[in-house]
């Protein structure tokens, strides 16, 4: 009888030790709103800097075909976000079929078991180029997780979107517009971003850069790309259509390989 009540006891703490290990997938929500670019079930966003992004977007895809999509959820629970993000890109079938050239923000607001929440950067096989691990990583650290300390994630979110749309830019050689970024002190408590004469020097050298004429086009991308390339902050980092109206836009796309970095924060 002993044997039978030890088995069978063995037997339950194998079996709870099983559920209680199990991570219960996130579902990916459905898109709401005229297009899927930007995808806000937290609420972080207001109404203007959702437009704001809109608009970035639209413009992107229509130079590019590339598409930067933002997803922001209260929580992801205990999945990786890693994982979570390949399924959400591949659901929302982000980029061309032809050159998977999607990217996807997924940040939550709502701490895990872990007292972790994210920010991560999902790339399409088509912008690995253009958003290499390395290069993601950096851009985050520099421009995101300062407001992230600040718990500021709405404009975490809009300067690292405006990075990240910088690059994919220059990666197509078009350089009809650079997304301004304003970068802050983790470590200063005023608020204020890039002093006045540095955010100037910026756009002269911008525009000198401009003047001198683009690089060679984009290997293995479309043809016809425009020449030229926006810069944010010469080497800071490193590493290396259709109308703008309204109407849902889904790319078609969304093969991954994993592609992409994050932090916790």
């Amino acid at each position: 009888m002993r044997y039978l009540v030890n088995s069978f006891l063995l037997s339950l703490i194998v079996v709870l030790s099983f559920f209680t290990s199990v991570t219960f997938a996130a579902e990916v929500p459905k898109p709401k709103g005229s297009s899927i670019f930007i995808q806000d079930f937290a609420n972080v966003l207001s109404e203007e800097q959702v437009k704001e992004l809109t608009n970035y977007a639209f413009q992107l895809e229509d130079a590019t075909t590339a598409q930067l999509v933002v997803l922001i959820m209260p929580n992801i629970g205990d999945e990786a976000v890693e994982e979570f993000s390949v399924k959400a890109y591949r659901e929302y079938g982000l980029g061309t079929k032809e050159d998977n050239n999607g990217a996807l923000l997924v940040v939550t607001t709502e701490e895990n078991s872990d007292g972790n929440r994210h920010f991560y950067l999902q790339v399409g096989y088509g912008l690995e180029g253009a958003l290499p691990d390395g290069k993601v990583g950096r851009i985050i650290d520099a421009v995101a997780i300062p407001y992230l300390k600040k718990e500021q994630p709405d404009l975490a979110i809009m300067e690292a979107y405006k990075t990240f749309f910088n690059e994919i830019a220059k990666e197509y050689n078009w350089d009809t517009a650079v997304a301004p970024v304003t970068v802050v002190d983790p470590d200063d408590d005023t608020g204020f971003g890039i002093p006045f004469p540095i955010i100037v020097i910026i756009i002269l050298f911008v525009i000198m850069s401009f003047g001198k004429g683009g690089r060679g086009g984009r290997g293995g991308g479309s043809g016809g790309r425009r020449s030229g390339g926006p810069i944010v902050y010469p080497g800071y980092f490193g590493g290396g259509g259709r109308g703008g109206g309204g109407g849902f836009r889904g790319g078609g796309g969304g093969s991954t390989g994993g592609g992409g970095a994050g932090r916790s924060w």
